[in-house]
């Protein structure tokens, strides 16, 4: 794979003017197929690719970036000699189009006459909605081989992003491969048109990656984003597939469409929305618009290009995992070049549409990001001293937010971000200034507001349809705010700040100087898991402080690591130099064993035991849980962990291990098995479950867990006139908003944690407190319970009071259980580090 990213390096030189005299290779040419007869391998459609940039100068390959598993992430640029020859200046322009602040409204007007419109094509995010990557080729071959659609690149630059998810895709064809026939069998039943788990729709480590957008947890995304920011294009559609029973979804989008864009986007939406009905019509094809796929959530591969100034597009044509090469359904067989041809119709008509609105485009991106710097002002002041201050302020840079500091203290009348009402109060140096009256100010809005605006028809609609007992229409979450899911204090208000400010800056890492007894690492650093992590894999004698430490002039937090010169080896000093380098961490040296009131002999400090953790995957665990859990020890602590599979746990000795992690899923285990784990655990052992795992812990003949789920009140016997209890078919669920808690801060799980963080809630699902109050870690705050998002009566009522964290004691042991994913999505970080703390320290602290 490497030889093959060296090569595609290469590619980002135009090919030579007398190879270009060549005839352009259709797919079905080159491949030796008819497109849809099966599918195209990854390092064939690149292959192709590469062909056609060295057969035609219109067309240019660069790798932008690398996934997991060392596949190329590439883009073709494809446009006319003509516009070749200046494509420089042409980038420029269009991206300057994007800073209105930078030119006048004149420069705008000259640049829109004169500039192609850039329209990128995005294929493949999920890797077995597997017609889309074949769609870019041919797309591709008719702009260079086709005189009437080549005609359209003097008014064009496209950017075909052929294979968004290199690694699931090869996951599902390579799968594919292996258990189809001679023939496909168009069965439902088929064995081919049931993927294993974890199937292919998810990147390496199972993350989604058209939900990444916003957060940037991904390799992938980080390099695409960074490469649209390069281009600031005004046109992005993102090619997928849908349930294979279904037709063609084409914008306009469903309800709700998110309150911060644009209101011209609704008139582009139509514009090309009504440009693909027309082409769908002329073939007799169904679609459907305005439905399901709506443009709210701004981690999607549409919502956040037209949160950055593009008209961003979704097209979903019938397929999916279930559809393979062909499959029946009652109205006939559907096969991959039936939906092949439909994502081509549309991607051609949506590049007629784009040329024939060349002009507009380019101004609709002036207008839309000038409409940013022209608005209404807020001004959201993010606090220094969270663990995760730096980490939401580099996440809002790197999607080209800006982001200023102040340098000296000022004292403001502000609204803190989870609160009500204003207060006036002072903001200390260093504290981080997001005004939104810049270009990407509604970017900047929909990250960080409390509330993302509904509309009280749509809101009101749903909750008529849960008062029916119908599935209600919120598609994804209801709440994401920045502040929130990262538990940053943070302030918003609408006054000036007039104090001095600078361009955000990083504070130098200084080098750590040798130290004569020992050093310290602060619980609030935020690269403090990373830094333990190290020292457990260079099997470092540390101890982590189990309350306070004072030491001269300052406070110590709990968590705060302590790593003493005499239980160690030598060459200390030069482990922690390199391993503070590597993880960025803040360590000060320890001149003696008594600095202030703190001596590093206190029974304040546990020595921390290696934990042996073994992470559970396979079915039935849920593949994105099971993700999230597995890239957060393998790449951002990283802390030694063994990874098992769930069906390995009858078999597995659990003796090598002293902590064990079921993410969230369905398990069942017959009762030895159980037996078996409630022996480990009396013994001393940690079992962590997330969300539903803790269903199987609470076995009525083996009971590990005695943490119980809530029920609604039952009508007694003597309650004749009572009402019965109504039987539904769709609970009245949480769709994805955050509630406050209440938080122990005289247990271990909660270090880290500088305050009480919001949770993350989805679904139906409570856990009821735990009778022994000294289980009951964290629990949402029954005074006002809901901060952000929506929940309806019915659901707050189950959800205020319950249980987030638990942790019982079993024997010498410990059963930990979060009512809801700990790190949800890799963003929402203000509960990571109780997952972090249950995975490190709970070998230390069994009893």
């Amino acid at each position: 794979m490497t030889r093959r990213l060296v090569a595609f390096a290469g590619l980002m030189l135009v090919a030579s003017a007398a190879i270009a005299q060549e005839l352009i290779p259709t797919p079905a040419e080159y491949l030796g197929y008819k497109p849809g007869a099966q599918f195209t391998t990854h390092d064939r459609i690149l292959d192709y690719f590469g062909e056609l940039a060295r057969r035609s100068p219109r067309l240019t390959l660069q790798t932008f970036g690398q996934t997991y598993e060392g596949r190329p992430l590439v883009l073709a640029t494809i446009t006319s000699e003509k516009n070749r020859a200046a494509l420089e200046d042409i980038r420029r322009n269009v991206v300057a189009l994007a800073e209105p602040d930078n030119i006048d409204v004149t420069r705008a007007a000259e640049i829109a006459r004169t500039t192609p419109a850039v329209v990128w094509l995005a294929f493949g995010v999920h890797g077995n909605e597997s017609s889309s990557a074949e769609v870019a080729m041919l797309v591709a071959s008719t702009l260079l081989g086709d005189a009437q659609a080549a005609g359209l690149l003097d008014d064009l630059v496209v950017l075909i992003d052929p294979l968004q998810n290199p690694d699931g895709r090869e996951r599902y064809v390579q799968w594919y491969g292996r258990v189809r026939g001679v023939e496909s069998n168009p069965s439902p039943d088929a064995f081919e048109h049931h993927e294993p788990w974890p199937g292919g729709r998810f990147n390496h480590y199972l993350i989604d990656l058209n939900r990444d957008w916003s957060w940037m947890s991904q390799r992938e995304t980080r390099a695409r984003v960074a490469m649209f920011r390069q281009w600031r294009p005004q046109v992005f559609v993102d090619f997928h597939e849908m349930g294979y029973r279904s037709s063609y979804f084409f914008p306009p989008s469903a309800r709700p469409v998110n309150a911060n864009l644009p209101r011209q986007v609704d008139k582009w939406l139509d514009t090309f929305g009504r440009a693909n009905a027309e082409a769908f019509s002329n073939r007799g094809w169904q679609f459907f618009v305005g439905e399901r796929f709506d443009l709210f959530y701004p981690g999607y591969g549409d919502s956040w290009p037209s949160l950055s100034g593009a008209i961003g597009m979704t097209y979903e044509v019938a397929g999916g995992g279930r559809a393979g090469i062909v499959v029946e359904r009652e109205e006939g067989l559907l096969t991959l070049a039936e939906r092949i041809d439909r994502h081509y119709t549309s991607a051609m008509a949506t590049l007629r549409t784009a040329a024939a609105n060349r002009e507009g485009l380019l101004r609709y991106t002036y207008d839309a990001m000038r409409a940013s710097l022209d608005g209404a002002r807020n001004t959201y002041l993010l606090l220094p001293g969270s663990p995760n201050s730096r980490a939401l302020v580099d996440t809002l840079q790197q999607q080209g937010v800006r982001v200023s500091m102040l340098t000296a203290p000022v004292t403001l009348r502000a609204t803190r971000i989870d609160g009500k009402a204003s207060e006036s109060r002072p903001f200390p140096a260093g504290t981080a200034v997001v005004s939104t009256r810049q270009p990407l100010g509604a970017l900047a809005t929909t990250l960080l507001e409390r509330n993302a605006q509904l509309g009280q028809q749509f809101v009101d609609e749903q909750r008529a349809k849960s008062e029916a007992d119908e599935p209600d229409d919120f598609y994804d979450l209801t709440t994401w705010s920045m502040p929130l899911a990262m538990n940053v204090e943070a302030y918003v208000t609408n006054a000036n700040v007039t104090g001095p400010l600078s361009p955000w800056a990083v504070p130098a890492v200084r080098p750590v100087e040798p130290a004569s007894y020992g050093y310290l690492v602060s619980g609030l650093d935020p690269n403090v898991y990373r830094f333990a992590g190290r020292l457990l894999k260079d099997e470092v004698r540390f101890s982590v402080a189990d309350a306070e430490l004072a030491a001269g002039e300052e406070t110590w937090p709990r968590g705060t690591l302590v790593i003493l010169k005499g239980s160690n080896k030598p060459d200390l000093d030069a482990i922690v130099a390199r391993v503070a380098a590597g993880t960025g961490a803040t360590v000060v040296p320890l001149s003696s064993g008594w600095v202030g009131r703190t001596t590093f002999g206190s029974e304040k400090l546990r020595l921390v035991r290696k934990p042996r953790i073994a992470l559970v995957g396979g079915p039935p665990a849920a593949p994105t849980s099971y993700g999230v859990l597995w890239q957060t020890l393998d790449v951002d602590t990283p802390i030694p962990y063994t990874a098992v599979t769930a069906d390995s746990i009858p078999t597995l000795d659990l003796g090598r291990y002293n902590v064990l992690v079921f993410p969230d899923g369905n398990y069942s285990y017959a009762k030895p098995v159980l037996e078996k784990l409630q022996a480990w655990v009396r013994n001393g052992g940690t079992l962590i479950a997330v969300k539903r795992a803790n269903t199987f812990l609470r076995d009525k003949d083996v009971e590990i867990s005695k943490v119980k789920r809530w029920e609604p009140p039952k009508k007694s016997d003597d309650d004749k006139e009572g009402p019965a209890q109504e039987e539904r078919y769709n609970e009245f669920r949480v769709p994805g908003s955050a509630f406050r808690t209440m938080m122990s801060e005289r247990s271990y799980l909660t270090f880290g944690i500088p305050r009480p963080p919001a949770v993350l809630i989805q679904g139906t699902d409570a856990f009821l407190p735990s009778s022994r109050r000294i289980d009951n870690i964290v629990t949402v705050d029954p005074a006002g319970a809901l901060v952000s998002g929506i929940a309806w009566p019915e659901s707050i009522e189950r959800i205020s009071g319950s249980a987030w964290l638990v942790n019982e004691r079993l024997g010498r042991g410990n059963v930990i259980t979060f009512a809801d994913e700990p790190h949800f999505r890799l963003f929402w970080r203000a509960t990571l580090p109780m997952f972090l703390n249950a995975v490190t320290y709970s070998p230390s602290f069994s009893r």
